[in-house]
């Protein structure tokens, strides 16, 4: 499920920061985003809202061996996602129906060697759309198709953007296992597929991002971890490309908490510190979640 999109998304010199992997270290959907959510789809029709405040931080960025590279670096975003679900009573194969809408507003601060800009404005919008099966009350299957939009503001004569001016496309597959009373575990794999940006006839690598999530449940307290891996499947193209395509790679992981109210409804809070960074930025992530059914 799509949730923390592109609020990285910074246009920066590559002649300043060529080890950056994807056009200026970013992607389309931000890794980690799916926390607990991943796969989670509701077993029942009907409207369901979700809201995620996050704030990123980061003082590094890193070469292809995830070694500092020496410049000022310093960028920090805060950004709320807006999400929109609706499950469908139809019926395919045994499956819901479902489809989403994504809305990020992204205030992003960012320091260069040659610079320091701030911008706040609409990211790229996600829709989306796909099926899940739930075989029993334990375990749910989700199989669904991302298509990120460049409706993000975009000027490629400005340091700090809060959109990437490209298109991507992202089929997903997921799978959440809950037990009310004990472990829970949720996870999700995507890949990425990356369209040109025009202004700069740039096209960052093709991505997978893997999602994942595990608790306790504790009567109305979960307690878990979660975190994402990534990895860049092909090298960048374009005239500021590196001339190896610098793929970018990282993991992360870190605590969470989640409070609910009752079964539609919740709040939950996580931390994500970026353990590995190759050709990106490293830092921390901190989300508080609140999720609820119409």
């Amino acid at each position: 499920m799509k949730l923390k999109t592109c609020w990285l998304a910074a246009v920066v010199s590559a002649t300043a920061l060529s080890a950056q992997a994807a056009e200026n270290g970013n992607t389309q959907y931000s890794p980690g985003s799916a926390q607990f959510f991943a796969g989670g789809m509701p077993p029942f029709p009907g409207f369901y809202f979700v809201s995620q405040i996050s704030y990123y931080s980061a003082d590094r960025t890193n070469d292809s061996n995830g070694d500092r590279i020496p410049i000022d670096f310093k960028v920090k975003a805060l950004a709320e996602t807006s999400r929109f679900l609706y499950i469908s009573d139809i019926n395919i194969a045994g499956a819901d129906v479902w489809g989403q809408l994504v809305v990020p507003v992204v205030h992003l601060d960012m320091s260069l060697p040659f610079g320091h800009d701030k911008s706040t404005a609409l990211a790229d919008i996600i829709v989306s759309g796909g099926l899940a099966w739930h075989p029993d009350r334990y375990n749910t299957f989700v199989a669904g198709l991302d298509i990120a939009m460049p409706t993000g503001s975009y000027d490629v004569s400005e340091l700090a953007n809060i959109g990437t001016n490209h298109w991507s496309v992202q089929p997903t597959v997921a799978y959440h296992y809950t037990d009310p009373e004990g472990f829970e575990f949720g996870g999700v794999a995507r890949v990425i597929f990356n369209t040109e940006n025009t202004d700069t006839d740039y096209t960052s690598g093709n991505e997978l991002v893997i999602d994942y999530a595990l608790g306790w449940n504790f009567d109305k307290l979960r307690v878990g971890a979660v975190g994402y891996y990534l990895q860049q499947l092909t090298d960048d193209s374009g005239p500021t490309a590196p001339a190896d395509g610098k793929r970018g790679k990282g993991f992360a992981v870190g605590p969470s908490l989640t409070y609910s109210f009752n079964p539609g409804m919740q709040l939950g809070v996580s931390w994500q510190h970026d353990v590995v960074a190759e050709n990106r930025s490293q830092g921390d992530i901190f989300w508080v979640n609140f999720a609820t059914k119409f």
